[in-house]
């Protein structure tokens, strides 16, 4: 999953290189590019890289220009350029014209275009703060050891070959040591191959990155003589978090069977609560029902279903081998660590009985305060909410945090903006501790969009995910659950789906 915090806010894992304020004419341009264009050869950039990086910077840039100023030379573009974790940022901020969603509808305002797709950046980030303008992030990856181009394709073959280990085996779990990280990469190559799902597992700088930042915190299975046999992680997406996400796991297949999976999962638990952390979630796939069948039994729930939340090109090894042309979902599953302190969630009518029942599964208490379509929403100024895509799984993600008299027209037009780039999958994620999110969801049910999750206080609050499929095929016949509320659940969901495609 691509999950992002306000940007005007302290990160521990940012670093900044250089800020520039330069007047938005058109004539400065190429001293803008100069500095970019040094600065990222500079950070190991190769030439190719750093003028597709250009052309995105300078695209960005006349568009701010020419559509947010419209001649208006007095306020300055803000051009910073940072380091945050393996990755170089280039973030303009500006306070030019707030978006004329008319213009943007009928193709007169062209602020968003093309470049996202191109692939000349890893991401684009766009923020609408307000009062405090807007802000277009360009992320691009720093040079890294890919794991890949070292190892050959048979030592992954011939490791899952190797005769499995007796049951008598000594394991033992600990902290991950930061100095195995190579190890870790390895292990992950021999295990999987190609075909580990999150790409930042092949590179051992970005993993340094994540540990050194606190983004990101691990547990290992050690053999009897020191040997990286497992791992299993915790994602958060901020230093501090109150919950954070289980993933990144990998148990070398000669000790499968050994039950490190969940011992892992005890063991970063138990030292996650020690930090504060209120709850997990995690991803669990749906090809089969073990991952979730796992998860239920070490005290998680269902909180919702992602349909077609990966390519269909993703593989499990040793776990199916029929092949998946079609998208695969995903459940999201959710373990309660500590009691989350009581608080108003203002939910949608027409979800709040599966709200409720999702929230009394994990234990958390909430005061419900119901809204639909025609409550009374009143809000002056505007919203705060950030456009991202995740181009390994061909996701668009808008994020919510502040909601203005203009959000729901600013949603429509990124929905159509997304839809026209070919992204699959497209989620709208609402704060529910805000006024207006039932009715701002209710209202995004009209759109096609339908229910995805819900994920408490992530992020400084309870969020609820939507999700909208472009044209993407989905059958209910390649989902497995593990648990007749899982089932439930899942009927909800495709139900949901039904009645706003109609």
């Amino acid at each position: 999953m691509n999950k992002n915090s306000d940007p005007s806010q302290e990160n521990s894992s940012e670093q900044e290189i250089a800020t520039l304020r330069i007047m938005p004419e058109e004539r400065y341009l190429s001293a803008i590019v100069d500095v970019v264009s040094d600065i990222a050869q500079a950070s190991g950039i190769n030439k190719k890289e750093t003028t597709n990086l250009d052309k995105v910077l300078i695209e960005i840039f006349e568009n701010i220009v020419k559509y947010g100023f419209q001649g208006d030379t007095c306020k300055p573009i803000e051009v910073a350029i940072l380091k945050r974790l393996h990755t170089l940022v280039i973030a303009l901020q500006d306070k030019g014209l707030p978006f004329d969603y008319e213009n943007l509808e009928h193709g007169e305002d062209e602020r968003f275009k093309s470049y996202l797709s191109k692939g000349y950046a890893d991401q684009v980030h766009f923020y609408t703060l307000g009062n405090q303008g807007n802000r277009t992030e360009i992320v691009k990856s720093l040079p890294a050891t890919d794991i890949r181009d070292e190892m050959d394709i048979s030592e992954h073959h011939n490791h899952l070959k190797i005769e499995p280990v007796g049951p008598d085996a000594e394991i033992k779990i600990d902290i991950f040591e930061h100095s195995k990280v190579h190890e870790l990469v390895r292990l992950v190559y021999k295990c999987y191959g190609y075909t580990y799902a999150n790409e930042f597992m092949y590179y051992p700088e970005q993993i340094e990155a994540r540990l050194h930042a606190d983004v990101m915190s691990s547990c290992g299975a050690y053999s009897s003589d020191g040997e990286l046999i497992g791992h299993l992680a915790l994602i958060f997406s901020k230093p501090g978090a109150k919950v954070g996400e289980s993933g990144e796991a990998v148990v070398d297949p000669r000790y499968r069977g050994h039950g490190i999976f969940p011992k892992m999962k005890i063991y970063l638990t138990e030292h996650a609560a020690s930090k504060g952390v209120v709850g997990v979630y995690g991803e669990a796939v749906t090809v089969h029902p073990y991952s979730q069948k796992g998860s239920l039994e070490l005290g998680s729930s269902e909180t919702g279903f992602l349909l077609g939340y990966s390519p269909g090109t993703v593989s499990f090894e040793n776990i199916s081998t029929q092949e998946k042309p079609r998208r695969q979902s995903i459940a999201l599953m959710f373990t309660p660590i500590l009691k989350s302190k009581a608080v108003k969630v203002y939910v949608p009518e027409i979800y709040q009985d599966m709200i409720e029942t999702i929230y009394g599964r994990i234990g958390f208490e909430r005061e419900y305060i119901s809204e639909n379509n025609n409550s009374k929403y009143s809000k002056k100024g505007n919203g705060h909410m950030t456009v991202s895509i995740r181009s390994d799984h061909n996701q668009g993600i808008i994020t919510v945090s502040k909601f203005g008299k203009s959000t729901l027209e600013e949603v429509r037009f990124h929905l159509k903006q997304l839809c026209l780039q070919r992204i699959d999958c497209i989620y709208v994620d609402l704060p529910l501790n805000n006024k207006g999110a039932g009715y701002l969801a209710s209202r995004l049910r009209e759109l096609g969009f339908f229910f995805g999750y819900v994920i408490p206080e992530f992020s400084d609050s309870d969020v609820l995910r939507l999700q909208y499929l472009n044209n993407v095929e989905i059958s209910k016949e390649d989902i497995k659950t593990a648990s007749p509320f899982g089932e439930e659940l899942l009927n909800t969901i495709f139900k949901d789906r039904n009645e706003v495609s109609t």
